[in-house]
């Protein structure tokens, strides 16, 4: 194995242990979007078979030892809330509406599952790093970036979508960000439970006085 790939495994691979203690809870109903090979010297379904379970969806054919489905982020050919958990590592950047993709994450992800996203934080470093990549190492990915935030772009951007609350963020190795994230209508639903709660408690008061 040369460097290079060294290099390009250990960045992968230490990403998965991180979204591996992320999911640790949230049992094995796992759905990995984007299944592709991270790089040429790593397998298809390469952080299903780091898990050891789960579903693959991709826009092309992956043969891996899992169930796989072809599909899109944008209209995932799945049931609601079919998911405890749903992972997108380094593929929101790439479709055409990240919008519409996050609200389909949601719809398929269960009251009480998790989302873990990942994508590149597109700070002036990360850019020309990225200018050199694509031009002298990884041409495969050359322009496939559709939108490219930093991190205030990507925290403003899923806060406006409103479907979720992030509840974990790394900046990994200074140019990706990790993300974990709930789904917004439980946590408003629990501090609605808490608030009537306590209006019931305040009415009783009154009511022995």
């Amino acid at each position: 194995m040369n460097y290079l790939n060294q290099f390009r495994e250990t960045y992968h691979y230490g990403r998965y242990k991180i979204v591996k203690e992320l999911i640790k809870d949230k049992g094995k109903d796992l759905l990995d979007i984007g299944c592709g090979p991270p790089s040429d010297s790593m397998k298809h379904g390469a952080f299903l078979r780091y898990m050891g379970y789960g579903t693959g969806l991709d826009i092309e054919k992956r043969t891996i030892p899992f169930k796989f489905v072809l599909g899109n982020m944008e209209k995932m050919p799945f049931k609601d809330k079919s998911f405890s958990v749903v992972s997108a590592q380094e593929v929101i950047e790439h479709v055409h509406d990240p919008n519409k993709a996050l609200d389909e994450v949601a719809r398929v992800l269960k009251d009480d599952g998790v989302a873990i996203v990942t994508t590149p934080n597109n700070h002036i470093p990360f850019q020309v790093f990225w200018w050199c990549w694509e031009r002298f190492i990884g041409g495969q990915w050359a322009h496939t970036h559709i939108y490219s935030f930093d991190k205030k772009g990507w925290l403003n951007f899923i806060r406006k979508n409103g479907n979720f609350k992030i509840t974990y963020l790394k900046n990994y190795w200074k140019g990706n960000l990790i993300m974990r994230l709930e789904k917004l209508e439980k946590i408003k639903g629990k501090k609605l439970t808490k608030v009537k709660k306590k209006s019931k408690k305040k009415k009783q008061k009154r009511a022995k006085k």
